[in-house]
């Protein structure tokens, strides 16, 4: 396998062209691959047309053909997107559209093969394209036909979108996939194209909780842009269990852009991209395709960003200074397009070098009510807790195997049945000693691994959680976990801990009730619950909320067909639905919140 992360680029890169006025320009290409060139990075795969058939994955014939005949008459009336504005025709237009596909596709085969781990096409990322229409500068969407590529072949596939635009075509292209999970990061659509990406566009039946979106407002600078990556990516990696990473690594998040708002820097550009790299490696066995995508300041910003990207890729640490002879060979260029001067580092001064003025205060404070919110959706209360507690961290060293676990990822097999007349699971109370002597079945909580499961047991059950256990022989196939709630006040703000009604006084909450999917059916989940029950201190309530995050990643149920099952196992167990946050309620219209009041 290759030690260098694979370089996507060749001519036809640069025959992706709107036009000499068109914001997104292949003059990009030049010094960008030129600074890439600077650190000894060079291009291994020259992309090439792929045939029709290849973009049907994701693409409509019909659509397929109109973007022939623009290419062979750009005069033609415009369609499907194709017209003056974002997306004007132009000669050989399918021709090189098609190439920008194939260099991402081959950039996955690559990786599908056990070639490379790694590989970067930076003029790939042509994110908003749909089924059937163009749009935003995009004519084929070529992160969704890797992503497609690698569903073909069995893989989970992990989706992060860094660009400042919502990823809508990707999301949407992979919309009722389960196996797919899009996180987009981006300005919000009440200010920027695409106009989408809210919190509450979570997808939809079974895939519900698959689309995460964080929507910013204007003007959110890189801390808390950055810490809303490094917050969500890492848990979202460890509840969804990926085979594969993709990443679109648009630089039009960036201060200097002169399409949109926010006030992110190169340096949280970089970080993000190390952080992508290691949440490969931890949950993907190093699997990650990473594509450029947006970026309009083509001289200070986009040169760096794609740098940035392919240093992270090649585990190489940023230098400090960029080789003078790159400004020498750019700066000309640069003036005449008035962008200079040229920045002489990779990482930029903090805040990129602006004053921090009170509305970029109030977007960051916003944006940390927003990926609390956004946790409370989508990553389920065990992990939530596990990493606000300390308990575990999703970027921790992985554990040991663990004697219950596949062998393979989460998308591998799941327990087998049991055996025709097996004894009815032994409930327990889970304590420390009992996870010595026991393994644990795959599929019975979140996280995805059931040693990650057995990292975060060891230390919560330390720490005042306590729970019941279904165990079968020397296996468990089934836990119910509550712990003390954690306050909700100042020092908790923005970890993502959404209260129910009452404050946290006397309250436990409930944070995992999980069954192997082997052992479903048969009325094991309530009576584990029931059992809590049973089990906790009678002068505190116990309270549940539910959210799209409480989902199986792998047997995933209909949302609403998971809404009437709790709701089934929390009567069973006396407890009474109360309401629900509104905020959590006006996202996630499905959620529910429950309460089994204190005894006396």
């Amino acid at each position: 396998m290759a030690s260098e992360p694979l370089l996507v680029f060749g001519p036809w890169s640069l025959r992706y062209d709107f036009g000499p006025v068109h914001p997104l320009t292949p003059r990009r290409f030049g010094p960008g691959i030129d600074l890439i060139r600077s650190l000894g990075g060079e291009p291994g795969l020259a992309p090439e047309p792929v045939p029709e058939a290849a973009l049907l994955a994701c693409h409509t014939a019909d659509y397929v053909g109109l973007v022939r005949r623009f290419s062979v008459d750009p005069d033609g009336p415009p369609a499907a997107g194709i017209g003056p504005g974002d997306n004007p025709p132009f000669p050989g237009m399918h021709e090189a559209a098609a190439a920008v596909a194939g260099g991402s596709l081959a950039a996955v085969e690559a990786i599908l093969r056990g070639d490379v781990e790694h590989a970067f096409h930076p003029g790939g990322g042509l994110h908003h394209a749909l089924a059937d229409r163009a749009s935003g500068f995009c004519i084929y969407n070529d992160p969704a036909l890797a992503i497609a590529r690698a569903r073909a072949a069995g893989l989970r596939v992990l989706y992060v979108d860094l660009d400042v635009h919502h990823g809508d075509g990707v999301e949407a292209l992979h919309l009722t996939d389960p196996g797919v999970l899009t996180f987009s990061i981006h300005e919000s659509g009440r200010y920027l194209f695409p106009g989408t990406g809210f919190i509450g566009d979570l997808g939809p039946g079974p895939a519900a909780g698959t689309a995460v979106n964080v929507p910013l407002e204007p003007y959110t600078g890189e801390r808390a842009w950055l810490a809303a990556v490094e917050r969500l990516v890492p848990e979202l990696a460890a509840t969804f269990g990926p085979d594969l990473v993709v990443s679109q690594h648009g630089a039009d998040s960036h201060a200097l852009d002169p399409l949109a708002h926010l006030r992110v820097t190169t340096t949280a550009m970089g970080a993000a991209a190390r952080l992508v790299d290691r949440v490969a490696h931890r949950y993907a066995r190093g699997r990650w395709l990473a594509t450029g995508g947006g970026g309009y300041d083509v001289y200070r910003v986009v040169p760096r960003a794609w740098a940035l990207v392919w240093l992270a890729a090649a585990h190489r640490p940023t230098p400090s200074v960029i080789e003078s002879g790159w400004r020498e060979r750019w700066a000309g260029e640069a003036a005449r397009h008035g962008a200079g001067p040229l920045p002489e580092a990779f990482d930029d001064p903090p805040n990129a070098g602006f004053p921090v003025r009170p509305e970029q205060e109030t977007a960051d404070e916003q944006a940390e009510a927003v990926v609390a919110l956004v946790r409370t959706l989508v990553v389920p209360t065990l992990v939530r807790e596990a990493v606000d507690r300390g308990w575990w961290s999703p970027l921790a060293d992985p554990p040991g195997a663990d004697r219950g676990a596949p062998a393979t990822s989460a998308a591998g097999p799941r327990d087998p049945a049991p055996p025709a007349g097996s004894a009815r699971p032994t409930l327990v109370r889970l304590e420390r000693s009992l996870l010595d002597r026991v393994e644990l079945a795959a599929g019975v909580a979140a996280p995805a691994e059931a040693a990650d499961l057995r990292a975060v047991l060891a230390p919560a059950l330390e720490d005042r959680a306590w729970g019941v256990a279904a165990v079968a022989g020397a296996t468990v196939v089934g836990l119910a976990l509550a712990a003390p709630s954690v306050s909700t006040g100042p020092e908790g703000r923005g970890r993502g801990v959404v209260a129910t009604s009452g404050g946290p006084a006397g309250v436990d909450r409930l944070l995992a009730l999980g069954v192997a999917p082997a052992w479903r059916g048969g009325g094991l989940g309530r009576a584990l619950l029931r059992r809590l029950v049973d089990e906790a201190p009678a002068e505190r309530s116990l309270v549940a909320l539910v959210t799209a995050a409480e989902r199986d990643v792998v047997e995933p149920l209909d949302r609403a067909t998971r809404r009437r099952i709790a709701a089934r196992l929390f009567d069973a167990a006396g407890f009474r639905e109360e309401s629900v946050p509104p905020s959590v309620r006006g996202a996630d219209p499905d959620a529910m919140a429950a309460r089994r009041p204190a005894v006396g």
